[in-house]
């Protein structure tokens, strides 16, 4: 692996962690998701130098591969275990009951993502029509969307960016196994770039409601757009 192309690509990485944090968290708090509704109140409570710490930290791991020593060096990195994993968050009343049906939802999704230029991609091998995969609407960009309905109980969507960076980008990291893991790369997700989770899939979002669908829409189209950009950035740097 080219350590010095990974180092820059964690620097964007963290650039981009870092104005998102200086903003207030203006995008993560509208996210429909229990386990990161905590996140903005937790950094709230750093000091600055453990703040810049926990970013150095987040856009190191986020472009490593994982392992086993990794995942017990991460646990034993100072800037690291202050984060654990926060007690999911849930909204008031009954917010389970008024979530939304599953082919409303899917319906919802691919109505807006449509909407804003990305297509449907037949699949190569048929499977379950829970995942699904769009070709972005920028053609230069090499990855495709893959989005996944009701991965696992309680949670219903998953999201992210696959084969997103350039080959030739790709080719100076240590070749990659059908089970190897570098969080961000493997599936670019805002909220892995969070957590840095050793996970072929995304955490998950788990509390869209029928009263905030349209809203959550709206932050869905929002956070691709972001993750576009990121990757922009990344493919935009020279071996």
């Amino acid at each position: 692996m080219s350590e010095e192309l990974r180092s820059r690509v964690a620097a964007l990485i963290r650039k981009n962690l870092a104005e998102e944090m200086e903003g207030g968290f203006q995008l993560l708090r509208r996210f429909p998701n229990s386990e990161m509704a905590a996140m903005p109140d937790f950094v709230s409570r750093l000091s600055i130098a453990e703040r810049e710490s926990m970013l150095d930290a987040l856009g190191l791991y986020a472009t490593l591969r994982w392992d086993p020593e990794r995942n017990l060096q991460k646990r034993h990195n100072p800037a690291i275990p202050r984060l654990g994993r926060p007690q999911p968050r849930y909204p008031d009343g009954d917010w389970y009951g008024s979530r939304p049906k599953k082919a409303t939802l899917k319906r919802a999704v691919a109505a807006n993502l449509a909407a804003v230029g990305f297509v449907p991609r037949k699949r190569e091998r048929p499977g379950s029509s829970d995942w699904q995969e769009f070709t972005h609407p920028d053609s230069a960009f090499p990855g495709m969307l893959c989005v996944s309905f009701d991965p696992g109980f309680p949670r219903q969507l998953d999201y992210g960016y696959r084969n997103w960076l350039r080959p030739d980008l790709l080719d100076q990291f240590t070749p990659l196994g059908p089970r190897d893991i570098i969080p961000a790369i493997t599936s670019l997700n805002y909220e892995v770039l969070w957590r840095c989770e050793a996970t072929s899939s995304a955490i998950c979002w788990d509390v869209i409601t029928e009263a905030n669908l349209n809203q959550t829409l709206e932050v869905f189209i929002e956070v691709l757009d972001r993750l576009h950009r990121l990757a922009g950035c990344i493919n935009a740097l020279e071996v």
